[in-house]
């Protein structure tokens, strides 16, 4: 208890002190550790003296922003950061161009007058440009680097890339290229976006399709609102019987073999209608929950790419759709073995139950689109190696580096992985994520 309001002012002050003298000792590490990163992608970089060997299973080099290095050098950095490959290779992309085309951002860094990561802002802006202008966002982001706030330093960096486009010659336009990409609402596992770019006469012709749909489905008693029943006439797309079936044959465009006369099209019409169920694209779905929580609909459930979901909400996810129920199967154990390399598919849907992901650290890889490794090398006529706890799900580079790049692996226990880098780091990679291990003695 404090007898007066300065004894608790001191305390505050004291305790004030105790933090800027530490962030004072992180900012001087921070630059040594800028300093040191620089350092190790120099040492990474494939020797010019040595021939880059031409055969796939020999030790090669990875191209970074057109720079040869050894093959595993993004891994063993994606490791040492704690992020994803594509991570790791965008950081040494922005920190090969901070140290060796930005000099005066990169001394404000390395001597601490500057955080790294907004000297990573400043060389971030740089892609696109012309190596030639590098100097000229240099020398503009240089003079508020480590001075100003990052809100300043930005429009100090955007100044610059607008002088360089100013004398550049007017671009000739680029068609873009057409597309279709979909993801999901993090904040509602139940809805889902499109973003698609078509030509414009499939645009037009598209929205039109989507306004009939919904019209029709008002027409028949659906009080939604307008944006719902077209969102709603855009899902029904999905079965082109079931949108003939509501709204007829409003157009031939597209058709392959188009009705010859109105008896032809109204057939057509009659067997789409039979049909609809066979038209439903078949799609998988993979949802893993417990069975004591099957009838619970408040409890949790998670559905491979989309993520958790309440149980009660499954329902919705697969409405229209064939379900199969599979029994859920035993991943604790070693489980089945067979004494051959190839890895039969009941028992890889156990390893992929249970590892969900790439094994390798800090990987967030799904385990259905990683290759099936031997933890222990399978060797010929060794019996009983193909078993579920000497299997993990590994992504191609990380399997890469274990077999020809002298990383090691170990299963201790069945989806528990232990693995040392050649740099002598160490983590273990289980059900709840990597743990950093201490390097051996």
């Amino acid at each position: 208890m404090y007898s007066s309001v300065d004894q608790w002012r001191l305390d505050a002050k004291n305790a004030m002190y105790r933090l800027e003298s530490k962030l004072c000792e992180i900012r001087l590490l921070q630059a040594e550790s800028a300093r040191l990163m620089a350092e190790a992608i120099e040492a990474y970089k494939w020797p010019e003296e040595l021939p880059i060997p031409s055969d796939p299973d020999e030790y090669g080099a990875s191209e970074i922003d057109g720079v040869d290095f050894g093959e595993d050098f993004a891994l063993e950095w994606a490791c040492l950061q704690g992020c994803s490959q594509t991570g790791a290779r965008c950081q040494i992309t922005e920190l090969m161009l901070l140290a060796q085309q930005l000099p005066l951002c990169w001394q404000r860094v390395v001597s601490g007058q500057a955080p790294l990561w907004q000297g990573q802002k400043v060389a971030a802006a740089c892609y696109g440009l012309d190596p030639k202008d590098y100097g000229v966002v240099d020398v503009q982001a240089s003079q508020g680097l480590g001075l100003v706030s990052p809100g300043r330093l930005f429009k100090l960096i955007d100044v610059a890339v607008m002088r360089i486009k100013a004398f550049e010659p007017d671009p000739v336009p680029v068609a873009p290229e057409r597309c279709v990409r979909t993801g999901g609402d993090k904040q509602d596992p139940l809805t889902g976006w499109i973003y698609a770019r078509l030509d414009r006469a499939d645009t037009l012709f598209l929205e039109a399709i989507i306004e009939r749909i919904a019209d029709e489905l008002a027409a028949k008693g659906d009080t939604a609102s307008k944006d719902r029943l077209r969102a709603k006439a855009l899902g029904m797309l999905s079965n082109p019987g079931a949108v003939i079936d509501l709204i007829g044959l409003p157009s031939l465009r597209g058709m392959m073999n188009p009705p010859e006369d109105e008896a032809q099209k109204q057939a057509l019409v009659k067997a789409c209608s039979q049909l609809a169920g066979a038209f439903t694209p078949k799609t998988q779905v993979y949802v893993h929950l417990h069975a004591d929580t099957l009838q619970q609909a408040r409890e949790l459930a998670r559905v491979e790419n989309i993520g958790p979901v309440l149980v009660g909400q499954v329902k919705q996810l697969t409405q229209a759709s064939v379900v199969k129920l599979t029994p859920v199967v035993h991943v604790g154990g070693a489980g089945e073995v067979v004494d051959m390399y190839e890895t039969p598919i009941r028992i890889k849907d156990q390893v992929m139950l249970r590892d969900v992901y790439d094994v390798a650290p800090w990987s967030s890889i799904p385990s259905r689109l990683c290759d099936m490794d031997h933890t222990i090398p399978y060797e010929p006529g060794v019996d009983g190696q193909t078993r579920v706890d000497n299997l993990g799900s590994l992504s191609r580079r990380f399997h890469r580096a274990k077999t020809l790049a002298g990383w090691q692996l170990e299963q201790p226990s069945s989806g528990v992985f232990i693995w040392e880098t050649p740099a002598g780091q160490r983590f273990q990679v289980d059900k709840d994520g990597t743990h950093r291990l201490p390097r051996r003695e």
